[in-house]
C-alpha cells in the first residue's frame, strides 16, 4: 500500500465506552487525596466519644452555634439577594445615569477581603472609633458619645452582605441579559405594570441563577471566620478555631465539625432540589429591551453601596497608613512594617499563592478532561464531586482535616509551606476544576476527531488544538485560584511555617493588637494585589467587544 493511501486510511476507532485507564486512576488518586481531610473529619467526628457530644448538647453549646449560624446565613442571604437584584435591575433594566461604569464599581468589593472590611467598620463605627474622634474634635461630645458600636450580629451581617453581594449581582445581571426579550415584550404589551412584571415573570425566570447566587453566598457565610470573629458574633467556625488554637482540643473540633460539614451538605441538597424545580430560558430576540426610567433614588442606593463597600474601608486604611508615616511610634519597630518586610510577606503569598494555582491546573485538567469527554460514564463525575470538597469545607475545617491528616502519615509536612499549598490547591481546586470543565465543554470534540483522523497522536492534538482553545480557561482558573489563596486567613493563621507570615497573617495580627497603622500598608496593598480578579472581570471591555 502506498503512503499516499495510507494517509487516508481511518484510524483505530475506541470502543463505545472505552476509558483511558490511565486518565481514570490518575483522577480516582487525585479526587480520594482532595477529599482526605473531609473524609478524616467525618471519621473523627462519627468515632469521638459520646461524652463529647452529650456535654455539647447539655451545655447548650451545639445548639447556641446552630441558631447563630443559621440566622447569620439566613440574613446575609437575604440580604445580599435583595440588594443584590436591585442592583442588577438598576444596572441592566433602567436609565440610570453612568450605567456602563457601575457595573466595575459595584464589582469592586470583590477586591477587599471580608476581614479587611470588618477591621475598617470596627475602627470607624466605634465608639473610640475613628468618626467619634472627627466629632470629639469638631466640638460634638455629645453626638461622639452616642456612636454605635458595629458588633455582633448587626456588625457580622452588615459586613458580610457589602462583601458578597457582588456574586449575587453578576449572577443576577448575567441572567437578565439572558431572558428572552420576547416574553418581557409580550408582558408589558399586555399591561402589566412594573411591579407586577418583575415578580410574576422575571423573578421567576432568573430563578436558577438567583438559587446558585444564594448557594454560593450561604456556603461562605457559614465557612467564614475572621468577620464573625473579629465582630465577636459566635458561629461553628470560630468554635473550631477556637478549640484548635486555646485548648488544643481536636475531638471536640471534629465533633463541632462535622456538625457544620452535615448542615453544608443539606444545603447542598436543598439548593439542588430547588435548581431542579428550575427552568433556563435563552434569549430568542437580540433587540434590547427599552429602559425604564430611573428615580433618584435608584443612582442614590448604588452611590451609597459603592461608599459603604468599597470607598470608605479604602479611605480608612489609607487614612491610617497616612497617620503612621506622620506620627510614628514604637510599633513600627515591634511590627515592623517598612517596605522591606511588606515585600517580604507579599513574596509568602505570592509564592504559595502562585504554586496553589499551577498544582491546581496540573490536576484539574486531567479530570476535567475525564468529566467532559467521557460524561455518560457514571465514576466521572462522582470524582469530580468528590475533588470538589473544598466547597463545603470552611480554611479551619481544611486546617484541621490536613493536620490531623498530616499528623498521622506525613508528620515531617507538618507546619510546612507544602502543607500550606495543600491547603490551598483542596480549598480552591473547584474553581480550577469548574473553569476549566466549562471551557472544554465549549471546544467541539470533533475538532479532535478530525486530527485524529490526520494521525495525529494524542499528545499532538493536545498540544495544537485542545489547548490553544483552552488557554482563556486556563488564564481564568489560574487567576481564581491565585487571587483568593492570596487572600486565604484562616488556613494559614493554622498551617504556615514559623516566620513565613503572609499579609494577610501580618493585618490580621496587627489588627487584633490595635495597631491599624502597621496593618493598613499591608491591607492596602493586598487590595493592589487583587487587582488581576477585576481585570478578569472587566465588564466594560466585554460588552464594548460584544457591541463591536
Amino acid at each position: 500500500m502506498s503512503s499516499k493511501a495510507a494517509l487516508f486510511d481511518s484510524p483505530k476507532k475506541i470502543r463505545p465506552g472505552f476509558v483511558p485507564w490511565l486518565l481514570l486512576i490518575f483522577s480516582a488518586l487525585v479526587a480520594l487525596a482532595l477529599a482526605a481531610p473531609m473524609l478524616f473529619i467525618v471519621y473523627q467526628g462519627l468515632t469521638a466519644d459520646p461524652s463529647i457530644w452529650q456535654r455539647l448538647w447539655r451545655l447548650g453549646r451545639l445548639q447556641t452555634l446552630f441558631i447563630n449560624t443559621f440566622i447569620l446565613t439566613l440574613i446575609v442571604t437575604t440580604g445580599t439577594l435583595f440588594l443584590g437584584v436591585a442592583l442588577a435591575w438598576l444596572t441592566e433594566r433602567t436609565n440610570v445615569p453612568g450605567k456602563r461604569w457601575w457595573t466595575p464599581l459595584l464589582s469592586l468589593p470583590l477586591l477587599i477581603p471580608g476581614y479587611l472590611l470588618a477591621i475598617a467598620y470596627e475602627s470607624f463605627w466605634s465608639r473610640w472609633g475613628l468618626l467619634a474622634e472627627v466629632l470629639t474634635s469638631w466640638g460634638m461630645n455629645d453626638i461622639a458619645a452616642i456612636v454605635p458600636s458595629i458588633t455582633g450580629l448587626l456588625g457580622a451581617s452588615i459586613v458580610l452582605i457589602l462583601s458578597l453581594y457582588p456574586y449575587v449581582y453578576l449572577l443576577a445581571r448575567a441572567a437578565l441579559r439572558g431572558v428572552n426579550t420576547a416574553l418581557e415584550d409580550t408582558a408589558r404589551t399586555c399591561g402589566l405594570n412594573p411591579r407586577k412584571f418583575f415578580w410574576f415573570m422575571t423573578l421567576p425566570l432568573i430563578r436558577p441563577s438567583l438559587v446558585a447566587a444564594a448557594l454560593l453566598v450561604a456556603v461562605m457565610t457559614m465557612a467564614d471566620y475572621a468577620v464573625v470573629a473579629r465582630m465577636g458574633f459566635p458561629t461553628f467556625t470560630n468554635a473550631v478555631y477556637s478549640q484548635l488554637t486555646t485548648r488544643l482540643d481536636r475531638s471536640t473540633a471534629s465533633v463541632l465539625s462535622l456538625a457544620l460539614i452535615v448542615a453544608t451538605v443539606l444545603l447542598i441538597m436543598f439548593q439542588l432540589y430547588l435548581w431542579g424545580k428550575g427552568r433556563h430560558y435563552y434569549r430568542t430576540s437580540r433587540q434590547p429591551i427599552a429602559p425604564e426610567a430611573s428615580s433618584s433614588r435608584g443612582l442614590m442606593l448604588i452611590l451609597i453601596v459603592v461608599l459603604s463597600a468599597f470607598l470608605l474601608p479604602v479611605g480608612i486604611f489609607l487614612y491610617w497608613m497616612v497617620q503612621g508615616w506622620l506620627h510614628p511610634t514604637q510599633a513600627n519597630a515591634i511590627w515592623g512594617t517598612g517596605l522591606a518586610d511588606l515585600l517580604r510577606f507579599a513574596w509568602h503569598g505570592l509564592l504559595s499563592a502562585g504554586s496553589a494555582a499551577t498544582l491546581a491546573l496540573a490536576l484539574a485538567l486531567p479530570m476535567a478532561y475525564l468529566s467532559v469527554r467521557y460524561r455518560d460514564r457514571k465514576f466521572s463525575r462522582g470524582f469530580a464531586w468528590l475533588s470538589q470538597a473544598g466547597l463545603a469545607l470552611p480554611g479551619v475545617l481544611v486546617a484541621l482535616g490536613l493536620a490531623l491528616v498530616l499528623h498521622r502519615t506525613l508528620p515531617e509536612l507538618y507546619f510546612s509551606v507544602a502543607a500550606l499549598v495543600i491547603a490551598y490547591l483542596i480549598l480552591f481546586f473547584p474553581f480550577a476544576f469548574q473553569t476549566l470543565e466549562s471551557g472544554l465543554t465549549q471546544i467541539p470534540q470533533s475538532l479532535e476527531e478530525a486530527a485524529r483522523m490526520l494521525r495525529q497522536k494524542t499528545v499532538s492534538v493536545w498540544r495544537h488544538v485542545t489547548l490553544p482553545l483552552l488557554v482563556p480557561g486556563l488564564m481564568t482558573a489560574w487567576v481564581f485560584v491565585f487571587t483568593n489563596a492570596l487572600r486565604e486567613l484562616p488556613a494559614t493563621l493554622l498551617l504556615r511555617p514559623p516566620g513565613f507570615d503572609t499579609l494577610p497573617v501580618r493585618i490580621w495580627i496587627a489588627a487584633g493588637e490595635g495597631y491599624l497603622t502597621q496593618a493598613a500598608p499591608a491591607a492596602l496593598l493586598l487590595i493592589a494585589l487583587s487587582l488581576p480578579l477585576l481585570f478578569l472581570l472587566d465588564p466594560v471591555r466585554t460588552e464594548s467587544k460584544r457591541t463591536k
